[in-house]
């Protein structure tokens, strides 16, 4: 009698059960999305691994989410080298934003400008107009790994 093969790692399905870390900044009536890292299960090992916004490819926000359907308004770049990365937030120097923006330029086969680029890499959103009661803000980051996670808040004006 021939025992079954079990199957491949590879071939088995894994969910994603991951919590955006995630910070929104109030002022007035507009608010802005801070990023600060993803954490994601892993129900085979039974931990949290903790990914920090370096590992974040690129995250979108959808500023009047109806609980359906994820409208992307504002999608931002993240990622690179921790280390480059740690070093452009400070200041420092742009060798992880420009590494990503190659990264970016060859994936959708576009040149995209310096200027362009700026207001697209990073880890804060552009402000966002609370202009109704009970507006809901999504929050999609999708990881250098694959890892997909959204977060939605509900606001209200002032």
């Amino acid at each position: 009698m021939s025992m079954p093969i079990p199957p491949k790692p590879s071939s088995q399905h894994k969910k994603t059960i991951g919590e955006p870390d995630i910070v929104l900044h109030r002022q007035g009536n507009e608010v802005t999305v801070e990023v600060q890292g993803l954490d994601i299960y892993d129900p085979i090992k039974d931990e949290v691994k903790a990914r920090s916004v370096s590992d974040i490819a690129y995250w979108m926000v959808d500023d009047d989410y109806d609980g359906s359907n994820f409208v992307v308004k504002q999608v931002f770049f993240c990622g690179g080298d921790k280390d480059e990365f740690e070093k452009w937030r400070k200041g420092l120097e742009t060798l992880a934003k420009a590494k990503t923006k190659r990264k970016v330029e060859k994936t959708l086969r576009i040149e995209i400008d310096d200027e362009a680029f700026d207001r697209l890499y990073g880890y804060k959103s552009h402000p966002i107009a609370v202009s109704k009661h009970g507006q809901r803000v999504a929050v999609r980051l999708i990881s250098q790994f694959g890892e997909e996670c959204t977060k939605v808040f509900t606001l209200n004006r002032s």
